[in-house]
């Protein structure tokens, strides 16, 4: 016991740990072109100073002695950006600021207070798009502040398949935030003590596995047999034989044996060639642990510090020693690597190992290469499209199985995943396509290539109880599965994702639709706007009113302390009203009728049941403060909404901004608006190319070169 922990100290500083490591400071980002003198100060006298002034300070706060360059004043200045920027202030009894107005005023606050950007994922519309796309931004350094990026739940999977598929007694030790959208962000994790514990584990159980040649299983008799299970010797597929051979009774390896063995470990785990230092870090490691104990636990001890180094568990891209360089060959194979799959590329490490990945041309050709090879693992590219739209949480909306139709909401979701599946196989004009393709897969999954029906009943009527039951083909509108897909669905029915029932269930509750959360969904995914979260201490709850419809149950956020936040949603999300929360299309929407239901007694007066009546639908809505004229305005439909929000410029650049924060990990910031600008150029130049959109934000100077300005340990003073 002695020895097992000692050897394990040694191997976690050796390892390096998994904490601790520097947190990269972003630099200030260029001071904005709004002036205090311009913008601020008259905005400020003409709708802040009468209540946050020399005579009144509402909620304490006194801006007309405010100065722009105190450092002292920077969480009010952000404070009063925020304010403004949500339409929070002034209150909506006082007149409203203009919309341009009170922009320059985010916009200078904003360039001024030079914040880094917000790590939560949801908080990715702070800065203001205008400050992004409004102007051609600057040629000049674009490079990302260096960072260690711990690997991805589904990245550290992907590693325990190639380390030891069959390993028994490994599990994940790693979880993400329970954020809204995009989650894997690289400044959102590290590794805490009981996740350092499971790594622990997880890397004794792969060396055992990795150095042992056979184990044993018992093996049942035939059924009706009565003789008892016997043992029976099977090869290990997860053994290396090179390791097996190093821990055998009487074996003292050389310390090229170690050496060797070491490198083998390296490529498995990291994908790289230890350099000299390593190695000889290792061997040290061996003789230190022989000193108190045996051959064989000095090299499994070896073999399970290498994986507990930090480039196990983190994506190490620290670029060079100082100012903007390209990502070294390891660094940048692994990178590419686990920016679009789950997995460590082959090609990509030979290629490093070979030294043909020290250029940023070299690097582009790999990019294209992975992008280009259906062989190639791209698995993160369809789960971006997952954490965009949220369709995949269908599932988790627990409803009551409802009356007359088929409810299968995993189902659902395959159906989504093969449609954007169908939609990225084209690669013409992806983002206008997915909110508006008039195509869908109906109950289908795919099989061995083919498409096969993912569910064994269609609808018909119940010969026991004669009624009749709608099934998945039906919700769609179709009287039998179509074999030929994806069908076009019929006419004036549904049209792209928003109108799939996988993301309808996904944004409702378990008894309503959402209007509210769909509405938020709009404006943060397309619109590319803000919404503060519900204030502590408010329940957000809808009056159930069965006699009345949810629009009209709604109207309670209409008072003026709820609609300052819900103007920015509702009437985006009431015009979904056409679905119900099952998905379904419906034309009418069915309320209790109180006076029928009170009349509809038995002789002697017993209630016999409660009475409905159909509502004529109300799908209107309106589209405020998008930041787009050609967008403002009523809408009769969600049809008629979302074909005008799929053809503004601005959506789609909000969704360039939404694809550079899941395949960066992190939100973007000022410094990143000629990425982007460069990215959504492409995106329109290839007619809509998903892949021509990828390529040119996996190209940029801000996924292949880091710089180390402004950057502090985490924990230190700055």
């Amino acid at each position: 016991m002695k020895r097992t922990k000692l050897c394990f100290v040694v191997v976690w500083v050796l390892g390096a740990g998994v904490m601790g490591w520097p947190r990269p400071v972003v630099a200030e980002p260029p001071k904005g072109e709004a002036t205090f003198e311009k913008s601020v100060t008259p905005f400020l006298t003409t709708h802040c100073i009468k209540c946050h002034g020399p005579e009144k300070q509402a909620g304490d706060v006194r801006l007309d002695t405010l100065t722009p360059g105190d450092p002292k004043s920077a969480a009010v200045w952000a404070q009063v950006r925020d304010q403004i920027r949500d339409g929070l202030m002034p209150p909506a009894k006082l007149p409203k600021p203009n919309a341009i107005d009170a922009r320059a005023v985010v916009a200078w606050a904003t360039a001024t207070l030079g914040a880094r950007p917000a790590r939560l994922p949801n908080q990715g519309n702070l800065i203001p798009h205008e400050l992004l796309f409004g102007t051609p931004a600057p040629a000049g350094d674009s490079a990302s502040p260096a960072r260690i990026w711990r690997i991805s739940p589904a990245a550290y999977s992907s590693l325990l398949l190639r380390l030891a598929k069959d390993a028994p007694g490994v599990s994940q030790p790693f979880t993400l935030v329970d954020e809204r959208g995009i989650r894997d962000f690289a400044g959102l994790y590290g590794a805490d003590i009981p996740s350092t514990e499971i790594l622990i584990r997880n890397a004794i159980a792969i060396v055992e596995a990795q150095t042992t040649a056979e184990y044993t299983v018992l093996v049942k008799p035939p059924k009706g047999s009565t003789e008892p299970a016997k043992p029976e010797q099977r090869k290990n597929q997860t053994a290396v034989q090179e390791f097996v051979k190093l821990v055998q009774p009487g074996v003292k390896p050389t310390a090229m044996q170690i050496e060797s063995a070491v490198r083998t470990q390296f490529r498995m785990a990291i994908g790289r060639v230890p350099d000299a230092e390593d190695v000889a870090r290792y061997l040290a490691l061996y003789e230190k642990c022989l000193k108190d104990g045996d051959a064989p636990s000095a090299v499994k001890a070896v073999l399970q510090a290498v994986l507990l180094k930090s480039e196990v568990i983190f994506r190490n891209e620290m670029g060079g020693s100082n100012g903007r360089q390209l990502l070294p060959p390891s660094e940048l194979a692994r990178t590419i690597s686990l920016t679009l799959g789950n997995r460590l590329d082959n090609a990509l490490l030979t290629a490093a190992e070979k030294g043909q990945l020290q250029t940023k041309e070299q690097a582009i050709a790999q990019i294209q290469r992975m992008l280009n090879d259906p062989k190639s693992d791209r698995s993160r590219i369809p789960h971006f499209f997952r954490e965009y739209f949220e369709y995949h949480t269908a599932d988790d909306v627990f409803k009551d199985k409802p009356m007359g139709v088929i409810y299968s909401p995993r189902t659902h979701i395959n159906e989504t995943d093969l449609l954007i599946a169908h939609v990225l196989k084209q690669d013409r004009d992806v983002f206008r396509q997915l909110l508006t393709t008039p195509l869908t897969f109906v109950n289908a999954r795919g099989f061995e290539g083919k498409l096969v029906r993912s569910e064994a009943k269609m609808g018909g009527t119940d010969k026991k109880t004669g009624k009749f039951t709608l099934g998945i083909e039906g919700i769609y509108g179709f009287e039998k599965w179509p074999e030929a897909q994806p069908v076009e669905m019929p006419p004036d029915t549904r049209m792209g994702v928003l109108m799939q029932p996988s993301w309808l269930i996904a944004w409702s509750t378990n008894f309503d639709n959402d209007p509210v959360r769909r509405g938020r969904w709009v404006r943060e995914r397309l619109l590319g706007g803000t919404v503060p979260d519900l204030p502590i201490g408010v329940t957000a709850q809808v009056p159930d009113d069965p006699d009345h419809t949810f629009r009209s149950r709604l109207e309670v956020t209409r008072a003026a302390e709820c609609w300052k936040c819900h103007q920015k949603m509702d009437e985006l999300g009431l015009p979904f009203e056409q679905f119900d929360h099952y998905g379904l299309l419906r034309k009418t929407e069915r309320v209790e009728d109180l006076e029928a239901t009170a009349k509809n007694v038995d002789s002697k007066g017993k209630p016999k049941g409660k009475v409905y009546r159909e509502v004529p639908l109300n799908t209107s809505g309106v589209i405020v403060d998008s930041g787009d004229p050609k967008l403002e305005g009523p809408v009769n439909s969600p049809y008629e909404m979302i074909r005008k929000i799929a053809n503004s410029d601005r959506a789609r650049q909000v969704f360039v901004r939404h694809v550079f924060r899941y395949f960066l990990g992190r939100n973007e910031s000022l410094a990143d608006a000629r990425t982007l600008q460069d990215a959504d150029a492409a995106f329109v130049k290839s007619g809509g190319s998903f892949n021509a959109l990828l390529t040119s934000l996996l190209t940029s100077d801000a996924f292949l070169y880091r710089t180390h300005q402004n950057t502090t340990p985490a924990g230190a003073s700055k």
